[in-house]
């Protein structure tokens, strides 16, 4: 019995020794750890992190024409929610005219948001902006399309697929804002 014990103890020993080795250069740390073992270049990968971070922040200028925009395209979607949802032909006409003048505020915000952007943020938020873009660029021509048909329709609204393709665009530039609101810390 004395002998199993010595073996066990002298085997614990030896485990727990090659676990604190390991640790100690870096390679025992956690899976998913960027960790390169060498404190100083994590230091300056945690500090490149931070700056990128911050230079892509959105300033208070920023954070309102964001705001405006999004304020915007969901009234986009409201006024799109409501043709969809029938409207009487003596307020058709002004339905439209509502629409057309959501979508035109909405693009114009768009235009006013991105032209807001630093060359800094312009590069680190490369993607995202584009997706924006042609997010944006889908609704205007899906509103467009559908303005088209309805105004060729003098008898009212009945749900159609362009109506129902605004809608989805319109949805769609929503999530894309709201993808670039977390990127620019800006709260949506």
């Amino acid at each position: 019995m004395r002998c199993f014990t010595r073996w066990m103890v002298a085997i614990l020993l030896f485990a727990a020794t090659q676990i604190t080795v390991a640790q100690h250069r870096g390679t025992g740390a956690t899976s998913g750890s960027k960790s390169s073992g060498n404190p100083a270049q994590d230091n300056d990968s945690d500090i490149k992190e931070f700056q990128k971070t911050y230079a892509l922040q959105a300033t208070e200028e920023q954070k309102n024409k964001f705001h405006s925009w999004r304020e915007n395209t969901e009234a986009v979607k409201d006024r799109l929610q409501k043709l969809c949802a029938g409207v009487e032909p003596t307020d058709f006409s002004g339905q439209l005219n509502e629409l057309q003048t959501a979508i035109e505020k909405s693009s114009s915000g768009y235009h006013d948001f991105v032209s807001s952007l630093t060359k800094v943020q312009q590069a680190g938020l490369k993607k995202p902006v584009q997706n924006l873009k042609k997010a944006n660029d889908k609704l205007s021509k899906a509103v467009a399309t559908a303005l088209r048909e309805l105004g060729q329709s003098k008898s009212g609204v009945k749900r159609s697929a362009k109506l129902e393709d605004a809608e989805t665009a319109a949805e769609n530039l929503l999530n894309e804002q709201k993808r670039l609101a977390a990127e620019m810390s800006i709260s949506a």
